[in-house]
């Protein structure tokens, strides 16, 4: 099972909500992964000098020794339980990999204690992100009670901070539209947003002619 956890604070879930879980994590059948997703690759996973507090220094797999360290193999470097284990699932170039490989028998780590995926950055330097493109939840209920939802990754930039709440677009006095986020339902109700979606239903089913159509009048 592999866990997002740079969605609001990943040095948090490393160092206070895993811990709280380690004996749910060693029980269960199967392994857990960490994934961190925003900042450098290289410093997440194998900390960072220059960091700003401890936790930054020490890194993802350090901190993840601190709580599930369990064996060092016989060419004498440390592995975590086979339970747990980080993942960093895009950004990684073959320059990357090896500063990680790298970085990380200097601490005394195993490589294996990671795994690293290409992911679309590396195909052709672009993402979602790079165009503002991800679609995220942004509010949500829970036993009739509404939640906000947002991401803010304390290891990003900023870049990749999301709307949050209820959001409604509606059109300015400048006839663009423009975005408000942690609505009332009566301001969602009276903007532009139409329901696409229901239950898995879907109730718009407009054409790609028709889309484009709409871009071009707005444009």
């Amino acid at each position: 099972m592999s866990i997002v956890s740079d969605t609001w604070d990943l040095w948090r879930v490393l160092t206070d909500y895993l811990p709280r879980l380690k004996d749910e994590i060693l029980a269960r059948e199967g392994k857990v992964v960490v994934r961190p997703d925003s900042g450098d690759p290289v410093d997440i996973l194998c900390g960072n000098p220059n960091g700003k507090n401890t936790n930054e220094k020490k890194g993802v797999v350090e901190l993840l020794w601190e709580v599930f360290g369990e064996n060092v193999n016989d060419k004498g470097y440390k592995e975590l339980s086979p339970k747990v284990g980080a993942i960093y699932g895009d950004s990684i170039t073959l320059e990357r990999a090896e500063q990680i490989c790298e970085r990380l028998k200097e601490k005394g780590f195993a490589s294996t204690n990671v795994v690293l995926g290409i992911g679309s950055y590396t195909y052709q330097y672009n993402t979602r992100d790079t165009f503002g493109f991800a679609m995220k939840a942004t509010y949500g209920e829970v036993n009739g009670v509404g939640r906000e939802i947002y991401k803010d990754p304390i290891t990003d930039d900023g870049t990749k901070k999301s709307a949050k709440g209820l959001i409604t677009i509606y059109k300015g006095e400048d006839n663009k539209y423009h975005m408000k986020d942690q609505c009332t339902w009566t301001e969602e109700r009276g903007g532009e947003l139409r329901e696409v979606y229901r239950d898995g239903k879907l109730l718009v089913d407009d054409t790609l002619h028709n889309i484009r159509s709409r871009v071009k009048q707005t444009a």
